[in-house]
């Protein structure tokens, strides 16, 4: 019974989001040419773009990359590291309004559907309270909102 107790009280292990994505994240049959669960080691040069995000003392992760090289799933992995494993509220500013829509709708609905720790944290649906909504998503200890840049 001791055991017990105190088995709750000890804190999860320290993961980075790299770690966290190889172990929980997989990846949806829209989008991937090969579904399931995700891999870091297949390529490799996405580790340390993840991994900066939580990087104690990194205030600012700028990426500069060519077009195509992942930079959509490093961002689902991060998004979904913060709704599983460390919730905080998060923005995500894409270019439109309309690019933010058709990411939520096309890229996080599948993820949350897919990942199986994501299930029932962040609902995809419209709630009836309002709280879930295609551009903003509660969970417990957080919330994602999505914007566009071009939107006031």
């Amino acid at each position: 019974m001791v055991s017990t107790c105190l088995s709750t009280l000890t804190p999860p292990p320290k993961f980075t989001i790299s770690q966290w994505a190889d172990a929980e994240r997989f990846l949806s049959p829209e989008f991937s040419a090969e579904p399931g669960r995700w891999e870091t080691n297949r390529a490799p040069y996405q580790r340390g773009m993840m991994d900066a995000v939580t990087e104690p003392g990194i205030e600012k992760v700028i990426f500069m990359t060519s077009s195509q090289v992942g930079k959509t799933s490093i961002l689902e992995n991060i998004i979904a590291y913060f709704i599983a494993y460390d919730p905080a509220p998060m923005l995500v500013v894409m270019p439109t309004l309309q690019l933010a829509q058709a990411f939520s709708k096309d890229r996080l609905s599948p993820m949350f559907r897919d990942t199986p720790c994501l299930k029932g944290k962040a609902q995809h649906e419209r709630t009836k309270d309002g709280t879930n909504t295609i551009l903003h998503k509660t969970f417990p200890g957080g919330q994602l909102t999505l914007s566009g840049a071009n939107s006031p």
